[in-house]
């Protein structure tokens, strides 16, 4: 077995092996020398991969960087390893050019890549049997003269190298540590210590989840933690610090009053989808309204049955029993029902129903609660209440602007400077430990307003453009992951800086959509899909710029990025960069500058045609007729436009023949007779799409079309001379057939248009009521 962790190289490549076993010699000695001889590997290396391909014979008279660009363009190099040798190329680069008294944190991010390049390298190049070994940091040697220079040469990370030897001053440790190299990252062990205790009580030099204060709360909010399940009877102090009241709360409580006065059964329906919320405010409204509370009967869970042998729906019939329709009358039972709407849909639809809850039945049907394009009615009956989570929005309506009190109280009680904040006193503990992560520089980062108010623009987004339905469950996890990297307990003080890069919030944000369907959303909200000429102009100014990091500073805020901009001054030119390190800056300019540049910059990421639809929605929900007017006027000339027109009030009915084709005159009015007046100034209750309707030339008989954001767009997008395809048909099949329904207050049982294309002339087919026949003639 070999000593150091470049031995696999020795048969097949012993130069770099040689030059591999040189660096661990001199790691604790000379880490400059370790950065500079890494140069040298890499090099060595490039020039092992020369001799494998004829087409890069010419490749030793090139610079360093032109041939890693080189090699990464002929698709030699995965963009990970790219990237792993820029890392190599500007430590190497900094050692050369500078003179570093003590560069040990360096070092080790210098022996980890080159380790990944070799291992990269020997499996393409060397042994198609190969199998990497694990991870190895180089081993201290047993030698008091090097105990003792470690113990002057101090750094953050030496600092615990230095307590590793002081506590094995009279016995020989071996300091082992290892992590395993997957496709994913490393996940890095702790050394193996006979005096580990001692170590612990004086510096937590740890990296796993559980011994982070931090990482352990922020582990809560994953939907696979303990906490994630609610349970009614339950309600712990982590979950009442994260409570955040909502309307249906205090909607909730009167309903409770109401039914608790009255003498006869009272059933109360609490409705919505999994993960909403229901079963938290039930837990809530028992911990602070136990006497109220405890006068009913509380199901929760009406997926489960208590029998194994009977179903849901039969559980769900013996628990509604008192509410019969034989007994509903002379029962005196008050009943809390927890349901999911599919639940209940279910046993509406069940013989159940039929047969014996026909008035549960008829009042559940008049409130409407299974319609989504519907705000749920008639929630009160004799005997019946129904709440629906669902006609609750987490956020609120305004005439000129969208925002959340929810989803804002949320976020900042995560990072509220309070002694009641868990996770405030765990980051607090963390900062006194020393303890590092991608975390504590993610939850530094959601400290800052402008970045809390930017997720919560991003959350509503995902609602009104993607229909996303957003439990609290899924939110919890939502944050989690934008602030804990897949692969956090890797050795963030040994992490360069693409990899310090990929792990910052905001790529957290728009990378992670193999996570959660949530963060899939917002992979489609990335602003590197926005296009403009600032940014266009940005992006050249970085693409030219010799110093990356004065191209950030001049564009994005970074005074709480302190650490993260000092490794980026080590970055030096764009364009020695690989391919795949310009585009990992390229979108981190984006990206931080979407939260954190000046209004200046910030408005050109401003979505005008989502403001216009939100002003509508605002209008529809408040019922006035006269702020819908521009799009009762966009929605009438797309049904002309999305079959096409020959001119003014006609469309075509049959464009088959490619030489002539016939058209009708359309004459359609704006109907209004579904408009509700609201006059409230901020919407708690309200739809989430605008339904219009077209009536004939009398404004009668008006056909309904719910317009949504995506079919929005594309009414928009017809307008400005866009032409449906096959697919975009399929996609908006509603508005198709409502296209259908509208052209029968046609005119084509009186008068037809033929339009001959080749001769760019028309001809109208008309008939005659007056002498019942025809005339045909030239328009």
């Amino acid at each position: 077995m070999q000593n150091n962790i470049f031995g696999f190289l020795e048969n097949k490549f012993p130069n770099m092996y040689k030059i591999g076993e040189q660096i661990e010699e001199v790691f604790y000695l000379d880490p400059q020398a370790v950065l500079m001889k890494g140069r040298v590997f890499t090099e060595e290396l490039i020039k092992e991969i020369a001799q494998h391909h004829e087409e890069l014979s010419n490749i030793k008279y090139l610079k360093l960087f032109e041939r890693i660009q080189l090699l990464e363009s002929e698709d030699i190099l995965t963009k990970e390893i790219a990237r792993s040798f820029d890392t190599i190329r500007h430590l190497g680069n900094k050692a050369t050019h500078e003179f570093l008294e003590v560069d040990l944190e360096n070092a080790f991010k210098m022996h980890k890549r080159l380790f990944e390049v070799s291992v990269w390298f020997m499996e393409l190049y060397g042994d198609y049997s190969f199998e990497a070994p694990k991870y190895k940091y180089p081993q201290p040697k047993k030698d008091s003269d090097l105990f003792r220079e470690l113990k002057e040469k101090t750094t953050s990370l030496e600092e615990k190298l230095e307590l590793i030897l002081e506590a094995s001053k009279t016995t020989a440790v071996a300091v082992d540590w290892e992590s395993n190299i997957k496709s994913e990252g490393a996940i890095s062990e702790l050394p193996l210590l006979s005096n580990r205790s001692v170590i612990d009580e004086e510096f937590e030099f740890r990296l796993d989840e559980g011994e982070s204060h931090l990482l352990k709360e922020l582990s809560k909010l994953k939907e696979s933690a303990q906490e994630a399940v609610e349970n009614a009877n339950q309600f712990s102090g982590f979950k009442e610090y994260l409570h955040v009241k909502r309307s249906i709360q205090d909607d909730l409580e009167m309903v409770l009053n109401r039914a608790a006065a009255k003498p006869h059964s009272q059933l109360i329906l609490l409705c919505g989808s999994v993960g909403d919320g229901k079963s938290h405010l039930l837990a809530y409204m028992k911990n602070k309204h136990s006497d109220l509370v405890n006068r009913f009967q509380v199901h929760n869970d009406a997926t489960e049955s208590f029998n194994p042998q009977k179903s849901s729906l039969d559980t769900l019939a013996e628990v509604l029993e008192p509410f019969n329709d034989e007994r509903i009358e002379e029962s005196q039972d008050k009943l809390i029902l927890a349901i999911n709407l599919g639940v209940l849909h279910n046993f509406m639809e069940s013989i159940y129903a039929k047969e014996n809850f026909k008035k549960l039945a008829a009042f559940i049907e008049t409130t409407n609660v299974f319609e989504t394009s519907s705000i749920t009615e008639s929630l009160e009956g004799d005997n019946f209440y129904l709440l629906s989570f669902s006609d609750y929005q987490p956020f609120e309506l305004t005439k000129s602007d969208v925002v959340s009190e929810y989803y804002s109280s949320l976020l900042e009680r995560l990072i509220t400077k309070s002694d009641d904040n868990p996770f405030y006193r765990a980051y607090l503990k963390d900062k006194e430990n020393k303890i590092q992560g991608f975390f504590m520089t993610n939850y530094e980062l959601l400290m800052l307003p402008e970045l809390r108010t930017g997720i919560v623009n991003l959350l509503i987004q995902a609602i009104i453009k993607y229909k996303m339905i957003i439990s609290t469950r899924s939110l919890l996890n939502f944050i989690h992951d934008i602030l804990v990297p897949a692969n956090d307990i890797d050795d963030f003080s040994n992490a360069d800086i693409v990899q310090k890069t990929e792990g910052l919030l905001p790529y957290l944000l728009f990378e992670g959509k193999e996570r959660s369907p949530l963060l899939s959303v917002m992979a489609e909200l990335d602003p590197i899909h926005k296009r403009s000429n600032v940014i266009d102009q940005i992006l050249i100014e970085l693409n030219n710029s010799l110093n990356v990091e004065s191209t950030f500073v001049k564009y994005v805020e970074l005074s709480s990025l302190a650490n993260w901009r000092e490794e980026l001054v080590g970055v030096g030119a764009f364009h020695n960069l690989t391919d795949a390190s310009r585009q990992l800056y390229n979108k981190a300019l984006i990206r931080l500058s979407f939260f954190l540049a000046d209004n200046t910059v910030k408005e050109v990421f401003i979505d005008h045609e989502y403001n216009e639809y939100l002003a509508y929605l605002y209008y529809y929900n408040i019922g006035d007729r006269t702020g819908l007017r521009k799009i009762n006027s966009l929605l009438k000339e797309s049904i002309f436009l999305w079959n096409g027109t020959p001119k003014n009030d006609y469309v075509y009915i049959d464009k088959s023949n490619q030489d002539i084709q016939v058209a009708q005159s359309l004459t359609i009015k704006p109907y209004f007779g579904h408009l509700k007046e609201n006059r409230r100034d901020i919407l708690e209750h309200f739809h989430l799409s605008v339904i219009l309707a077209f009536g004939d030339k009398d404004k009668t008989n008006p056909n309904f079309l719910e317009i949504d954001y995506p079919l929005y767009e594309m009414l928009v997008k017809l307008t400005r001379g866009y032409r449906p395809n096959k697919k975009d048909k399929e996609d908006c099949i509603q508005f198709v057939e409502y296209i259908d329904k509208i052209m029968k207050h046609g005119n084509k049982d009186k008068e037809l248009l033929f339009v001959n294309l080749q001769l760019n002339k028309s001809f109208k087919l008309i008939y005659d009521d007056d002498y019942e026949e025809f005339t045909f003639r030239r328009d």
